[in-house]
């Protein structure tokens, strides 16, 4: 399993609608927000090619800026 801390980047105006569309992913949840207006996200996903994968689909939702993992684990894989 992979489970990785990421700061989500969004327009001000679209952080909302973003948020909502996080409820589609399977292992994706949103934390909090930063005082800066940034989204922090927990992804747990089967493997690191899956958290690649729905890091890249994040950042194709409208409003988002990009999505930058500052945590990264994988202590169960071999």
């Amino acid at each position: 399993m992979a489970i990785a801390g990421a700061i989500m980047k969004t327009e001000s105006a679209r952080r909302e609608e973003v948020k909502r569309e996080l409820e589609n992913f399977s292992g994706v949840s949103w934390q909090q927000d930063t005082p800066e207006g940034d989204m922090i996200l927990l992804i747990e996903t089967d493997n690191l090619q899956a958290l690649h994968k729905i890091c890249q689909k994040l950042e194709k939702l409208d409003g988002a800026l990009g999505v930058y993992p500052s945590y990264v684990t994988t202590a169960d894989e071999q």
